[in-house]
């Protein structure tokens, strides 16, 4: 795969592309499982929330490196709800 960007965080970009790929995968398999297996809804919600969750921080670093901080913000905003709607569930589930 060629990587066109450059500088001191080439490397850390593009672990976090792979590692959002790797997540965005888990999150679907997950919504699969969720779909197929009706008995493991409550415990795989919070799963996907948490997933989520950890898919918008590494997309809000890599705005930060980028030095886009308004996207980076909105990022960690939309990460702070995911993990808000994952404890949610969680606590549903007691």
């Amino acid at each position: 795969m060629y990587y066109t960007s450059s500088g001191a965080y080439r490397k850390t970009k593009m672990f976090i592309d792979y590692a959002n790929v790797f997540l965005t995968l888990c999150i679907v398999v997950l919504f699969v499982c969720i779909l197929v297996f009706k008995d493991w809804q409550n415990i795989l919600f919070p799963v996907v929330f948490f997933t989520g969750a950890a898919l918008n921080l590494g997309c809000a670093v890599k705005r930060f490196i980028e030095k886009q901080k308004a996207g980076a913000i909105i990022r960690m905003v939309i990460m702070v709800a995911l993990i808000v709607l994952g404890l949610l569930c969680l606590l549903s589930m007691i």
